[in-house]
């Protein structure tokens, strides 16, 4: 165990004992740390990391609050709420028990854990059913914890600075792998990177380092830039105008521009997809008049026009200027089916949604499988019964309607909506397993809670609000 996870295992000590939001800060600041092990030794080719231990440890803190292990129970079972995803986490682990063993040396696969990531190898029960299931039900009680205390204004806005500080980690982590390679001093980051799986840290790409951070590939690094830069775009219209809407811009900016040095084709085309989703959202808010977020359209037409006019203008007096980007990203995106890992990850998918088939649409168990598409993942794992559950629930909070909500509910449920579209594309481009994370479970949660289903109670005669506590009871009912 390197000193890095020594420290974290320390720091989680107060953390958990603080009355703060100082665990939802850290839930979202070591998801930057994807490559540092937490177990000791080799843990039987395990990975522990830090985020999700934090997650354990936010779950704990939420579930011995009085009154919140009914409040979850009734969450998880609510088909309006978590319902769907509480179905298909069950049917995910009876899957994990008995499918490698119904199917076992007759489907092949390409296996989670193991070496043989190069080649199929006949099914058989793994180490990954174990290790899958518990990522999948940790990233679901992160949800349920998320929809238990999402309902309280106060969480809401420690989750947007979390958001924040999480960004600013994500490009900090950035610049110091791009500095100290430039310097030849990458060693330096060895103790960051202790993970069992392979590591692709030094690569190059058309003559420029591929910035990873602390994450085990450039891919890796600029979908978790992507995210952050997406979903603090969509709710920066929540930051309180002046110095925490300046920090919210300048981490949207600095996720964009890290997301870009990472070379990465899955983040270019999530940065695609968020540039079409913006656009959506612009046309909505113009045609509808009652659209939250109406006050903010004309700066922003404007900006849009004044860079128009400005790349033309460098387009026009220097047409050569921008042939680089354009070579970078043909080399990235146009050329990627020529490169050695296409084919390698698309015999992944071939080789899983074979695997559906070959089990009769019933799947090969979570965690039996790899692919480098998270329906495929879905489907070869949990077959179809598993991917309408998934799906339905996706699309459930996708589609739940926010005309009944207060304005300020609505604008964040909608901007968490949003987010979820580029995460969801992104990962149907590169998703290997069926875990979601433990960030988009944090907004899938948020989306479940109380305040997302109904107009909320009056508040109670000598009510009041305080400072972030996530082991507060939120059965008293809700800040207004």
């Amino acid at each position: 165990m390197s000193w890095p996870a020594i420290v974290l295992w320390i720091l989680i000590v107060p953390a958990v004992a603080s009355s703060g939001p100082v665990l939802i800060y850290l839930v979202m600041v070591t998801g930057v740390f994807m490559s540092l092990q937490m177990l000791p030794g080799d843990a039987a080719g395990a990975n522990l990391l830090p985020q999700t231990v934090y997650a354990c440890a936010l779950i704990c803190k939420v579930a011995v609050a009085p009154g919140n292990l009914l409040r979850g129970l009734e969450l998880m079972l609510d088909p309006r709420r978590l319902g769907l995803f509480t179905a298909f986490v069950v049917f995910g682990i009876v899957t994990a028990i008995a499918l490698p063993r119904v199917f076992g040396g007759l489907v092949e696969v390409i296996p989670v854990s193991g070496a043989a990531l190069t080649g199929s190898s006949l099914l058989e029960p793994r180490s990954g059913n174990i290790t899958q299931t518990g990522y999948m039900l940790i990233s679901y009680l992160t949800a349920v914890a998320f929809a238990i205390i999402g309902s309280r204004r106060d969480v809401r806005d420690c989750y947007l600075t979390a958001l924040v500080v999480g960004a600013m980690a994500l490009i900090a982590t950035g610049i110091i792998d791009l500095a100290l390679y430039k310097a030849g001093l990458s060693q330096l980051l060895d103790p960051f990177r202790t993970a069992s799986y392979t590591l692709l840290t030094d690569v190059e790409a058309a003559g420029a380092k591929r910035v990873v951070g602390l994450t085990p590939e450039a891919s890796t690094y600029g979908t978790l830039c992507v995210n952050a830069a997406v979903v603090i775009f969509f709710l920066r219209p929540l930051y309180p105008k002046g110095r925490s809407r300046a920090l919210a811009t300048a981490a949207f900016v600095g996720t964009v521009v890290m997301a870009a040095l990472s070379t990465s084709a899955t983040a270019y085309i999530g940065g695609a997809v968020f540039a079409c989703v913006y656009l959506f959202d612009l046309m909505r808010r113009l045609l509808n008049p009652k659209a939250a977020g109406r006050d903010t359209l004309r700066w922003e037409i404007g900006l849009m026009l004044v860079v128009a006019v400005i790349g033309i203008g460098i387009l026009a007096l220097t047409p050569g200027v921008l042939s680089p980007a354009f070579d970078v990203v043909n080399k990235i995106i146009f050329q990627k089916t020529s490169s050695l890992s296409f084919e390698q990850r698309s015999m992944w998918t071939r080789v899983g949604w074979q695997a559906f088939l070959d089990s009769g649409g019933l799947g090969v168990g979570l965690g039996s499988v790899r692919t480098s598409n998270w329906e495929v993942s879905i489907l070869g794992s949990t077959g179809i019964f598993g991917a309408v559950l998934i799906f339905g629930f996706f699309l459930q909070k996708l589609l739940m309607p926010t005309s009944n909500l207060p304005r300020g509910d609505a604008s964040f449920a909608r901007a968490l909506k949003l987010s979820l579209l580029p995460f969801f594309a992104m990962n149907s481009l590169g998703g290997t397993i069926p875990d979601i994370g433990v960030g988009a479970a944090a907004i899938l949660g948020f989306l479940s809670s109380a305040g997302m289903m109904a107009r909320p109670e009056p508040k109670a005669a000598g009510e009041t609000t305080s400072a972030a506590m996530v082991d507060r009871p939120v059965s008293t009912g809700r800040p207004s």
